[in-house]
């Protein structure tokens, strides 16, 4: 007997063996990196331009929990992506530092006063990738009475009293209402109100329960531009902006895929992203050159004119004080 030949067994058990080991090790080096966000809440562009190294894994049922995001940071994440509501619950310490400095060295204005407005901390640690302004949606805006149309004065308007839907924000409305020299008496915001529900004010429109809502430009869109009874107004004011921002629990500084964010803004998919309601956080004036199509009856909604979009503003982050201030104002008027 040649006890130099393998029988048949052991040569398919160390074939299994080998395999489990070869299969092992391209598992751990194929492990991909993990992008955690709310569906909708961004660009779906942003998720379509991953390379192959990165997976998104939607972040569900935000409504109903308290610190949605920060349960993610219990679980592997790479990066997450975020309104800037939520970012002041953040854990600020649990985060990297994010430089690409090649794509912050031509933020817009806007995008630096918005970093501004959070403060050294969050400064470094948050990246702008895309924001979208609030607006006014109307349904069937032909048969309402309205006044001052181009103003966020319009809702005052008569036919918007107790038929407009606002944001839960008191903070995002006391902005509002200083830009039209309301400075104390919100009563006035209040009386018009038929609800203050951000999460469904699309529906209430759409359903014809309310005639008008305050929302993102980005939340509406679809809906917008496929049901002609809907139309928007961007007021001459200029509005909120609402952001979308990137944060990196684990993602070391230099890491940062600055690939995927010009893929975004690439013309691959730039007149389609701003189709859809948002826009880059880089210099207003570049992309003004580059004469993108969108929907002529949009225009002047979805590429604001420079001295409307020059006029709209971010909101800082709160100390604990000045939200309780606020607050107390707000219930008090």
């Amino acid at each position: 007997m040649n006890t130099n030949t393998l029988g048949r067994r052991e040569f398919i058990k160390y074939g299994l063996s080998s395999s489990l080991v070869l299969l092992s090790g391209c598992s751990t080096s194929q492990k991909k990196l993990a992008l955690r966000g709310v569906t909708n809440s961004f660009p779906s562009e942003f998720v379509n331009s991953l390379s192959t190294g990165w997976e998104f894994f939607p972040i569900k049922d935000i409504e109903f929990k308290k610190s949605p995001y920060n349960s993610a940071l219990n679980e592997k994440t790479d990066l997450l992506v975020l309104n800037d509501g939520w970012i002041s619950g953040l854990p600020i310490n649990s985060l990297q530092e994010i430089k690409a400095d090649n794509i912050r060295n031509n933020f817009s204005k806007q995008t630096s006063a918005f970093l501004d407005g959070l403060g050294k901390d969050y400064k470094k640690k948050l990246f702008p990738l895309a924001v979208s302004p609030w607006v006014i949606l109307f349904r069937n805006e032909d048969s309402l009475a309205l006044n001052n149309k181009n103003s966020w004065e319009v809702v005052f308007s008569s036919s918007l009293t107790k038929q407009i839907v606002f944001p839960k924000s008191p903070y995002l409305l006391i902005s509002i209402a200083q830009k039209i020299d309301l400075v104390n008496d919100f009563s006035k915001i209040k009386s018009q109100a038929q609800s203050f529900d951000d999460m469904n004010a699309l529906n209430w429109v759409v359903s014809g329960r309310a005639n008008a809502a305050v929302l993102p430009l980005s939340s509406c869109v679809d809906s917008l531009v496929k049901d002609p009874r809907l139309s928007v107004l961007l007021p001459q004011e200029g509005s909120p902006l609402n952001w979308t921002v990137l944060a990196s629990p684990s993602l070391s500084p230099e890491s940062f895929p600055t690939d995927w964010f010009n893929s975004l803004w690439s013309s691959t998919y730039l007149r389609r992203v701003i189709s859809k309601g948002f826009l880059p956080p880089t210099n207003f004036l570049d992309l003004r050159r580059k004469n993108i199509n969108v929907p002529k009856r949009y225009q002047s909604i979805f590429l604001p004119e420079e001295s409307v979009w020059n006029k709209c503003w971010s909101l800082p982050i709160l100390s604990f004080q000045e939200k309780k201030d606020l607050a107390l104002n707000w219930n008090n008027s």
